[in-house]
């Protein structure tokens, strides 16, 4: 568990930018593992009843910004409130985010959920520790481009 702990505080060094994509990617990797563990399990296939364009729209534009106002930045600023220490911090966002995406089934619950989840709330609580505007960009824009992979990842796969 060590390793773990010196590895995100690795990221804590990292500019807002630099920060940002790096986290995105990381972020994607580990939940399109646990997603492939998941389905290989015996995971039902989940349907995405959209078109492409509000498919985009939505989990690009809209899910990044209501989702860091709504599950990153309240439960951030509640438990900011208590006085709260980073690590609380950080499930105060995982736990809202996780029953969120749960709703999808056991595979979004997890992957999208739990897993990106945890990159998020990590990435908000690290940068609202410097300013709460670098806090919503930097995690909206990670959600964004990790999104942006997933829906182009199961386009080019037939999923969608």
């Amino acid at each position: 568990m060590k390793w773990i702990k010196e590895h995100f505080q690795r990221y804590r060094k990292r500019s807002p930018w630099d920060f940002c994509w790096r986290i995105a990617i990381e972020g994607t990797i580990a939940a399109l593992t646990v997603s492939f563990i998941i389905e290989i399990l015996g995971s039902t296939e989940r349907v995405i009843d959209l078109d492409l364009w509000s498919l985009l729209v939505l989990s690009v534009v809209a899910a990044p910004i209501y989702e860091t106002l709504l599950v990153q930045a309240l439960p951030v600023w509640i438990a900011r409130l208590c006085k709260a220490r980073f690590s609380i911090q950080i499930i105060s966002s995982v736990v809202p985010f996780t029953i969120l995406h749960a709703i999808e089934g056991i595979q979004t619950g997890v992957a999208a959920g739990l897993v990106s989840g945890f990159y998020l709330a990590f990435t908000y609580v690290h940068w609202r520790e410097k300013s709460l505007w670098t806090a919503f960009w930097v995690t909206a824009v990670s959600h964004a481009i990790h999104n942006a992979i997933v829906v182009s990842l199961a386009l080019a796969f037939g999923e969608i």
